[in-house]
C-alpha cells in the first residue's frame, strides 16, 4: 500500500509540473519564429510613412491589372473610376477617401493593422485595402465568395 501511495504522488507530481507551462508562449531566443518577427518589424519600420497628400499624388494616373489587362483604374484628384470589361454601367469618377477602418457594413477586409491605408468608396459603400509605391498598386480584401484573400495588382501605365 506504501508503495501504492508514492507511485501515485509521483505520478500526480510529473502530472502537475507537466501542466504548469501549458498556457504560457514557448519564448526560444533563436527560433526560426522570432526571427521572421524581428524581420517584418525591421521591414515594417523600413516603410516610410506617407501623408494623405503624398499618396493622391501617387495615385494620379491611369493604373491597368497585371493579371487581367482589361480592368484599370484612373485617378484624377480625389476621384476615381474603374473600368471593366462586360459592365453592364457605364463607369464613371468617384469621391474616395482613406481611412484607417471601413466605415460601412463590409466583409471584405480582414487583418487589419495599424499603419494599413483603406481606401473608402463612398458611394457605392465599398472599402479596400491599399499599398502604393513609385509604379504599383495593390488593392487587397476578403473575398466571400470564395472565402480567401484576395490581391490585385495594378501597373502604372501613364501619369
Amino acid at each position: 500500500m506504501n508503495n501504492k501511495i508514492k507511485c501515485f504522488f509521483l505520478i500526480f507530481t510529473v502530472f502537475i509540473f507537466s501542466c504548469k507551462n501549458q498556457n504560457k508562449e514557448n519564448d526560444f531566443p533563436n527560433s526560426d519564429e522570432n526571427e521572421i518577427t524581428e524581420e517584418q518589424k525591421k521591414t515594417k519600420e523600413e516603410v516610410p510613412k506617407l501623408s494623405k497628400a503624398e499618396i493622391i499624388e501617387q495615385l494620379q494616373g491611369k493604373w491597368k491589372e497585371n493579371e487581367y489587362p482589361y480592368r484599370t483604374a484612373e485617378f484624377v484628384n480625389s476621384t476615381v473610376k474603374f473600368i471593366e470589361e462586360g459592365a453592364l454601367v457605364e463607369p464613371k469618377f468617384e469621391k474616395f477617401e482613406f481611412s484607417k477602418n471601413c466605415q460601412f457594413h463590409n466583409s471584405n477586409i480582414r487583418d487589419l493593422e495599424s499603419n494599413d491605408i483603406i481606401l473608402t468608396l463612398p458611394e457605392k459603400k465599398r472599402c479596400e485595402k491599399l499599398t502604393i509605391s513609385k509604379d504599383t498598386l495593390i488593392l487587397y480584401g476578403y473575398s466571400t465568395n470564395t472565402n480567401k484573400n484576395y490581391e490585385i495588382l495594378y501597373l502604372k501605365i501613364k501619369k
